[in-house]
């Protein structure tokens, strides 16, 4: 198995759009295209929610990297206001799911085999949720309690709305693609 996926180079001589490189994954720079875009063809884009890759891929590589940092230093100088087991806790499932996106994400930066989008889903199975978790410890941590619940509703709220925007990529399109020009959020998309 690994002879034959080792196999799986990219030819050098011809660009394909259906390939792309690990460091582009996580904020979708080139979602996949899937079959042809023809005016009578059904379009398919793998694109997913934007809302969420981008918050869950901002959550991996910035904000909790810099989150454990703060921590760290400050359980150091003496100043953190969590009790060891509310510190523990946290570390404990934070590092499972932070683990969990690495673990699943970073050996594709070592393959020389051909790439595609789809190889990142089970990382970002994983950065969806330790972007829900680290916004439950926000809500938790530094906001009233009775803000739990619309934080929440709004999160959702919002990620339905993205959810049925771009339910035409998702589910195919058998119009033009010209129709759907109001969703160019980036030159890639």
């Amino acid at each position: 198995m690994a002879r034959s996926n080792n196999a799986l180079v990219p030819d050098s001589d011809r660009y394909k759009i259906t390939e792309s490189d690990a460091w582009s994954w996580p904020f979708l720079i080139y979602p996949m295209r899937m079959g042809a875009w023809k005016d009578d063809s059904i379009k398919y884009y793998e694109i997913g929610n934007p809302v969420l890759w981008w918050a869950s891929a901002l959550c991996c590589c910035v904000v909790y990297p810099l989150q454990l940092i703060y921590l760290v230093l400050q359980h150091r100088r003496g100043t953190l206001r969590w009790t060891g087991d509310e510190f523990r806790q946290f570390w404990n499932a934070s590092k499972v799911l932070w683990g969990g996106w690495v673990l699943h994400y970073i050996p594709f930066f070592l393959f020389g085999r051909v790439l595609y989008l789809h190889h990142y889903l089970p990382a970002l199975y994983f950065g969806l949720l330790l972007l829900a978790f680290e916004i439950q410890c926000v809500v938790r941590w530094y906001l009233p309690e009775r803000t739990m619940w619309p934080v929440a509703i709004a999160a959702v709220a919002i990620a339905g709305y993205v959810f049925v925007l771009f339910l035409p990529f998702t589910f195919g399109w058998d119009r033009p693609a010209k129709e759907l020009t109001h969703l160019h959020a980036m030159d890639s998309l």
